[in-house]
């Protein structure tokens, strides 16, 4: 008995590993809270291997509590919290651009967007928050109003990701900015909703901005980037994206690192050896 006894550190210190390699296996779970631009276009089904994404997308829906179909009294809000993500990314913001919505509580935008990122810091597993500046608007039949989006809700989104310490991820000059890009929406008269061109951007920029916050080095890199746009393209040194068959010799999963980053607060993606997988085009 004697001569087992003294294996049972050795015991312990191999179950630990086990354990650290079956965490680090696991899939990073991201929760995309959107309007029809998530639901309709499926742009976060696009991300790819080494994490799973889940579209809670609801088509008119608005940011603002008091607007005509806030997301926040939906299903899919419901199920985008009870899911524990580990990262959250928010495509809200161009339905409260009608006029009905916006003339009437435009200022009441950004007190109810620190109120939605305060319910996703404070889920269990603490999750890293993204604000998505949405893609701009040009002719639609929706009330959508292009230049109330450019004017006045993207600077309230900078607004609270600079008092939240979030990174913003910059869809709308991926989209073309004041001078949108029409081939990336559905029709001429609909210069709201992407086509299946305008989702790989999306998916493309999303992507491109959680590789360069997360190659900068977790919650000390978030903190940094507070506030500040996210690159469209990795850092120099971001992980190397590797191809879905793993050939390239990269890990296929994400490593997650504890932080803290403003009110976004604690799960990070490690800096060093990440490897994320995106779906081929």
């Amino acid at each position: 008995m004697a001569s087992l006894a003294k294996w049972a550190p050795f015991a312990a210190l191999a179950a630990a590993w086990v354990g650290a390699r079956a965490a680090l296996a696991a899939p990073i779970k991201v929760a995309c809270i959107g309007d029809s631009i998530t639901q309709d276009s499926g742009w976060s089904d696009k991300l790819g291997a080494g994490y799973t994404s889940t579209n809670f997308g609801v088509t008119t829906t608005t940011l603002l509590k008091n607007g005509d179909t806030p997301n926040w009294n939906t299903a899919a809000f419901t199920r985008s919290h009870s899911s524990n993500p580990d990262i959250v990314v928010i495509v809200l913001g161009t339905n409260d651009s009608k006029p009905f919505n916006w003339s009437a509580h435009k200022g009441e935008f950004v007190g109810d967007y620190e109120a939605l990122v305060d319910t996703c810091a404070a889920l269990p597993g603490h999750p890293r928050i993204f604000l998505n500046l949405c893609p701009p608007a040009g002719t639609n039949s929706h009330q959508i109003d292009g230049a109330v989006i450019e004017n006045e809700i993207l600077p309230d989104f900078r607004q609270v990701a600079a008092a939240k310490g979030l990174t913003t991820i910059d869809v709308f000059s991926a989209f073309g900015g004041h001078n949108l890009d029409p081939s990336l929406y559905a029709r001429p008269d609909d210069l709201v909703h992407p086509n299946a061109k305008g989702a790989q951007v999306i998916a493309d920029t999303v992507y491109a901005a959680l590789l360069a916050s997360f190659a900068a080095g977790g919650a000390d890199a978030a903190a940094g980037r507070a506030g500040a746009d996210a690159s469209t393209a990795p850092a120099d040194d971001a992980p190397p994206i590797t191809p879905n068959d793993g050939s390239a010799g990269g890990p296929s999963a994400t490593s997650l690192a504890t932080g803290t980053a403003g009110s976004g607060g604690g799960t990070g993606v490690a800096g060093a050896g990440v490897g994320m997988r995106r779906k081929d085009r």
